[in-house]
């Protein structure tokens, strides 16, 4: 038993990836008279609380690697006897019920006081002159997630994909417009794109049979399991050809910027990793199309094509007008540019609906594009002059990735959403 303990010094561990404020808190609590440590990563914090023996533990939910959750989790099958105050600036009622039924002594939202962090800590732990817990070694935590992808007759092969560490990502749900985070961590070949919720750890695969909704958003949905607004992560993920990943979150991917530029960020952070098993390519071999192909009617169709390519029509009144974009996807770097600048755009009509229905409760002017009759009423500067069509394209290239493999071919579209974009998928899928 160490001298500080006998001493009746309390330890605290602070567990968060947020670097600058674990060392604002970790000085903040040594001037309130607690030895204070911190870790930004849940596996190295596990070790901590077998070798540094806190007396009360102060954990992130969203963390790489190992999530707030996964370790609540842990130390209670490990009998870890340590109190565990959870934080979390990006959490949701259901969490909380979640931490607090694992045994989390307090649920904090970010940002907080000192003061506040200070009487739950001084409430989890009392002062005490001498403090003995045994703590368990071994604490571990695994995932073991199999959805391998079928086979199919029209596919080549390139190596699978996936991120080389785990990355975290906050923002607001575009629907719920409730504050949230994300997790991206790397998966084994033969893992495919797998969301998982953080609250229940039910899992749910990527893929075009699990579609439930294409109102406003692409929303997937299995066995109580339900993830919205899907579209912008998976466009990055497809474009920078990741194949295996989980993806820990709520019931919404959040909105970020409304363009998929954050996502990009957070694929480059984590680095893109070769693996050793082989993708599957889809190769179209005919033509396939939704909807009547005439300029006035709503069509999306794929046909043969040395290359993944994407053209987009759209027709609207002003200020849209017609705009017309082609985007030749060569790699990351090209959509990064090209494609994932682009912000989601709505119209004040169309908003004013989605409001009434209890929807896009995160529309921020920040992260949309708010059209009115004659002028862009959020007096946002544009990225590109023809923004919104290449944010169609964005979306598109992200329902296609609801295959489940690369495409090799030349979509057109015009006028089309997340249903008929989804319909196209469902052809190929069934051509599988």
């Amino acid at each position: 038993m160490t001298e500080s303990v006998h001493m009746g010094i309390r330890r605290v561990l602070i567990v968060d990836d947020d670097a600058s404020l674990s060392r604002v808190l970790t000085d903040a609590l040594k001037d309130e008279g607690f030895q204070a440590i911190y870790s930004v990563d849940g596996q190295e914090a596990l070790g901590l609380v077998h070798s540094f023996r806190p007396d009360v533990m102060l954990l992130d939910i969203w963390l790489p690697g190992m999530n707030g959750i996964e370790i609540l989790q842990a130390l209670q099958s490990a009998d870890a006897a340590c109190p565990i105050i959870m934080l979390s600036g990006y959490g949701t009622i259901a969490m909380a019920v979640k931490a607090i039924q694992l045994g989390a002594f307090d649920y904090i939202e970010k940002p907080c006081s000192i003061d506040r962090l200070v009487d739950s800590i001084k409430r989890a732990c009392p002062p005490r002159d001498v403090t003995a817990i045994s703590r368990s070694s071994s604490v571990t935590s695994s995932l073991l997630t199999d959805h391998t992808p079928s086979a199919s007759p029209f596919s080549v092969h390139r190596p699978q994909r996936t991120l080389g560490c785990s990355v975290v990502g906050y923002g607001l749900g575009l629907q719920s417009g409730v504050k949230t985070g994300m997790i991206l961590e790397p998966m084994p070949p033969d893992s495919g794109i797998v969301f998982r919720n953080i609250a229940t750890g039910k899992t749910l695969p990527a893929t075009i049979d699990f579609v439930a909704s294409t109102n406003f958003c692409t929303t997937l949905h299995q066995n109580g399991v339900t993830v919205r607004t899907i579209e912008h992560l998976m466009s990055a993920l497809h474009a920078y050809g990741i194949t295996n990943l989980l993806v820990q979150v709520g019931d919404e991917v959040p909105i970020m910027d409304g363009s998929a530029t954050s996502f990009c960020r957070l694929i480059e952070e984590g680095g893109v990793v070769e693996q050793e098993g082989e993708l599957e390519e889809f190769v179209v071999d005919r033509c396939y199309h939704v909807g009547q192909i005439d300029p006035a009617s709503k069509y999306i169709l794929v046909e043969p094509y040395d290359g993944f390519k994407v053209s987009y029509r759209l027709h609207y009144p002003q200020p849209l007008g017609t705009q017309e974009f082609t985007y030749e996807h060569r790699n990351g770097a090209s959509y990064r540019f090209e494609i994932a600048p682009a912000r989601t755009f709505a119209f004040v009509r169309e908003v004013e609906k989605m409001h009434e229905m209890g929807l896009i409760a995160g529309g921020r002017l920040n992260n949309v594009i708010l059209l009115g009759d004659e002028k862009i009423i959020n007096n946002v500067r544009l990225r590109f002059p023809d923004e919104c069509v290449r944010h169609k394209v964005l979306d598109l290239v992200g329902d296609l990735y609801l295959l489940g493999k690369s495409l090799c071919g030349y979509v057109r579209a015009n006028m089309t959403g997340h249903t008929e974009n989804v319909a196209l998928v469902k052809q190929l899928s069934n051509a599988m």
